[in-house]
């Protein structure tokens, strides 16, 4: 029987393997807790705050990178779309 906190939907069931090389099947979360690049699909590196309060508190430019398309993309993919922009103009 699950535990009531594995039954909700936003986790799924994994099968996992033990270290006795027995399979068990473990309710992990669905969902990933780091923000995603929209452009390149890489993790983000945002700056993440430690306590729950203060993240709740904080302004979202606080939590996010100062930049264009800061929180969106991420370095590298805002480095080659600006270059790209920047090259079709001087054609």
């Amino acid at each position: 029987m699950p535990k009531p906190g594995d039954l909700t939907r936003s986790k799924a069931s994994r099968s996992v393997k033990t270290p006795g090389g027995k399979i068990s099947i473990h309710r992990r979360k669905i969902y990933t807790t780091q923000g995603t690049c929209a452009i390149s699909g890489d993790k983000m590196q945002l700056p993440r705050s430690v306590n729950q309060v203060r993240r709740i508190k904080a302004s979202r430019s606080s939590k996010r990178a100062n930049r264009p398309y800061g929180g969106y993309s991420n370095a590298q993919a805002t480095r080659r779309a600006i270059i790209r922009r920047i090259r079709e103009e001087h054609k």
